[in-house]
């Protein structure tokens, strides 16, 4: 994988053929903001060419599956996982279905309703990122991007670029404001993420692609 950063572009108007449909299907849950713009805006900040094959993003929640979904598993670092507690899976294509992405939005946004932060909707859709990001690292390591390497490795590390990419999009100014600021940023980034891989917050390939991109 190689570490040049994307190419911080709008696409909504490029290729807009390979532009995932985004599905919502809640059933007794109503998230606090209006989740499908921003998950248009972040789809739209990934270049094309990493969409292609991805046929759609459902947006739904875990308390809404049937039971026996609900006690199913999958597999993440080796250890089961059950569906119910998940933020999102990445359903790759399989016979006729194409690849598409899962996101159950009360898993995701659980903690910040709990801590009280949803009132700051741009934390809350830093979230909704988080997953978005990472189920479409997935796609990539699976279609186009292919390594020999522990598969949530490589979704965390393509989440960071999808990440930082969608940002510098989305907040251009922010990014020259804070260019003269980036040596201090840089040391107290380095602190933060080694924190939070100790704590398990994030993972060490996730902490090693914010150092590159610092």
């Amino acid at each position: 994988m190689d570490n040049e950063p994307l190419k911080a572009k709008n696409n909504r108007a490029v290729e807009f053929s390979s532009f995932p449909e985004i599905v919502t299907n809640l059933s007794g849950y109503a998230p606090p903001f209006e989740i499908v713009p921003v998950v248009e805006r972040m789809l739209a900040s990934v270049p094309p060419k990493y969409l292609i094959g991805l046929k759609r993003v459902v947006l739904t929640n875990s308390s809404g599956l049937p039971r026996k979904r609900r006690r199913d598993v999958t597999k993440s670092r080796g250890r089961k996982v059950k569906i119910a507690e998940a933020r999102g899976l990445y359903h790759p294509k399989w016979n006729n279905e194409p690849a598409w992405i899962e996101i159950f939005v009360d898993n995701t946004l659980r903690s910040w309703e709990a801590s009280g932060w949803l009132k700051h909707v741009f934390s809350a859709a830093g979230e909704i990122g988080d997953v978005l990001f990472h189920e479409i690292g997935h796609h990539i390591h699976f279609t186009a991007r292919p390594e020999y390497r522990e598969k949530e490795d490589v979704a965390d590390i393509w989440r960071v670029r999808l990440r930082t990419n969608y940002f510098q999009i989305r907040h251009p100014i922010l990014r020259a404001i804070g260019y003269p600021f980036r040596p201090l940023a840089r040391l107290l980034g380095d602190a933060l993420s080694k924190s939070l891989v100790k704590k398990r917050f994030i993972s060490r390939a996730e902490c090693g692609e914010y150092t590159k991109w610092r």
